[in-house]
């Protein structure tokens, strides 16, 4: 976010407002031209650990806040295994069988390295900071297999896993 100046504003965040309220901005070659917008919505987001937390209040009664945590074990589960079972429709059958093996064993290492001490963000360490990106990433990864690959290697989709985990975290 931008630097809060002397008057708590932020100016990108300013115009952004300013757009939202008036709907319209002027052209900066000539002010005399006034320039009308329609039909425009507005998305932002915010990383909740990181940044400057302070946003100009005018700005935010235009929107709607929401706040998501991370979803509960079950609904992850239910999630990624739809996504790797829906890509490993085409590989052998005993590919096919891990899938329930690799969102667990992916599941209790994110909470594993989320919960571990030694893996806590530090001002040396800032970027140890594990999120739904994080997990998700590695089954995208997994996810850009084919079965020409893997056909009858399953341990090879064990290794695959391991070296996404290891790369990720």
């Amino acid at each position: 976010m931008p630097k809060v100046d002397k008057y708590f504003t932020q100016q990108p965040i300013a115009l952004v407002r300013q757009l939202i309220d008036y709907h319209t901005y002027y052209d900066r070659a000539d002010l005399s031209i006034q320039k009308r917008i329609a039909d425009i919505m507005f998305v932002t987001c915010m990383n909740p650990k990181a940044g400057s937390f302070y946003v100009d209040v005018r700005l935010t009664r235009h929107l709607t806040t929401v706040c998501l945590s991370v979803p509960e074990k079950e609904i992850l589960s239910t999630i990624y295994s739809q996504i790797l079972a829906g890509h490993f429709r085409e590989f052998d059958e005993n590919i096919q069988k891990m899938t329930p093996k690799i969102i667990a064993a992916t599941q209790k290492t994110f909470v594993d390295m989320s919960k571990n001490p030694k893996f806590a963000p530090t001002a040396l360490k800032f970027h140890y900071q594990f999120n739904m990106r994080d997990f998700g990433k590695i089954i995208q990864n997994i996810c850009n297999t084919t079965p020409k690959e893997f056909k009858g290697k399953p341990m090879e989709i064990v290794r695959l896993w391991a070296h996404e985990c290891h790369r990720v975290w």
